[in-house]
């Protein structure tokens, strides 16, 4: 065994669970602009233009939380996959949403890094995190 092992120490519970519930807003941030703004195609309807412009703020907002909680798991210590998980509907939908604001790849894109998302959440909510006790 090495000595580095009791100089390590599980973090608790509260910061775990504050930071699972902001990738879970992230995720319902994401999930509530994809809904606003599904309709095939662009039509020049001032109510679709409309509804694709507050959804892709939806989405911005949901990539924002999902950046922000995969720096807080490699802040916390998380395993480096946790915070890839983590950081995947940001960089696959919000980075389509950017490049193609009128196209329904960001609703397929979300079949794939919502529930990616999810088992992070499972993963660090089984790790916790770790710090060095000095």
């Amino acid at each position: 065994m090495s000595q580095d092992h009791g100089s390590i120490r599980r973090r608790g519970w509260p910061g775990v669970i504050l930071w699972a519930l902001l990738v879970i807003l992230s995720i319902v941030l994401m999930t509530r602009g994809l809904w606003i703004s599904t309709f095939f195609g662009f039509t020049p309807d001032p109510e679709f233009v409309e509804d694709a412009r507050v959804g892709s703020r939806y989405l911005l907002g949901g990539s924002a939380a999902s950046l922000t909680a995969a720096l807080w798991s490699y802040r916390r210590g998380h395993p480096h996959w946790v915070t890839l998980l983590v950081a995947a509907p940001a960089v696959l939908i919000g980075g389509i949403a950017l490049v193609w604001p009128y196209s329904l790849a960001r609703h397929l894109a979300a079949a794939v890094a919502l529930p990616v998302a999810v088992a992070g959440i499972t993963g660090g909510l089984v790790d916790r995190g770790y710090r060095r006790v000095r």
